[in-house]
């Protein structure tokens, strides 16, 4: 698990986690994913956490098929590159995905880790602890965990159950961000936060966010499979710097 703190001195700050993009498959939608990019370099003060799947990496013996891609490994890596090369100062790290999974299990190397060298950033592996401090003076700490999730889950209530997960492994966080099922979406919960100096028993506001994909679903295999459609595109999370406040819009 790494630990990553960015200070932003600003009024506020715009987190972004893209996954799932699958860089490499015939369904991708590029145009979503250009956009969200212009957006993150025509905006100040956002940043990207990359959250796993940026490549699809099919094999013979994966569930995805190569016969799928319209790349190879190489075309994948360059292409993404070249896609997010315009931000590379906004992305704060990249977390490895299943997909990527697949290369480091069959060679020992992860093909996440030459994109994260060509756009000099931080190499996330499974997951990370992200510290956002914002605003002037001491500014308004957020903390976040990343992940991208395993698990095979369908329904909505079973995917986000996944992201529900990473509370127990950090507890105290104030978004949990979850990737690999390609879903989209925010739950806010609370947990209870044992104050002992003040012998009090506080309430935290969390956020559980499903960060979404950029695959279409026809005749790609979500429509193979019968899963159901969902929206395309990333979770833009607010964090307020002059008092605590994180939102997420879907």
């Amino acid at each position: 698990m790494k630990y990553i703190e960015t200070r932003i001195k600003s009024e506020s700050a715009y987190i972004l986690p893209i996954g799932d993009i699958h860089i490499g498959d015939k369904n991708v939608d590029y145009k979503l994913l250009e956009d969200t990019i212009q957006w993150v370099a025509e905006t100040k003060d956002v940043y990207v956490v990359g959250m796993g799947d940026w490549l699809n990496v099919a094999t013979r013996g994966s569930k995805s098929s190569p016969f799928q891609q319209n790349m190879d490994l190489t075309e994948q890596v360059e292409k993404t590159i070249e896609l997010f090369k315009p931000i590379q100062n906004r992305i704060v790290g990249l977390l490895q995905g299943n997909h990527e999974k697949r290369i480091e299990e069959f060679c020992g190397y992860d093909p996440l880790i030459a994109i994260c060298h060509a756009l000099d950033t931080k190499y996330l592996k499974y997951s990370a602890v992200l510290s956002f401090v914002v605003g002037k003076g001491h500014g308004v700490a957020y903390t976040m965990y990343a992940h991208h999730t395993s698990g095979a889950g369908q329904t909505p209530g079973s995917k986000m159950n996944r992201v529900n997960k990473l509370r127990s492994i950090v507890c105290n966080c104030d978004c949990y961000l979850g990737g690999h099922n390609h879903g989209l979406g925010v739950i806010p919960v609370c947990a209870s936060v044992v104050d002992t100096i003040h012998k009090v028993v506080n309430r935290k506001r969390q956020l559980l966010i499903d960060c979404g994909s950029y695959l279409k679903w026809d005749d790609a295999y979500s429509e193979q499979m019968m899963l159901e459609p969902v929206k395309l595109g990333s979770p833009r999370i607010r964090l307020d710097g002059k008092k605590r406040d994180a939102h997420c819009s879907i």
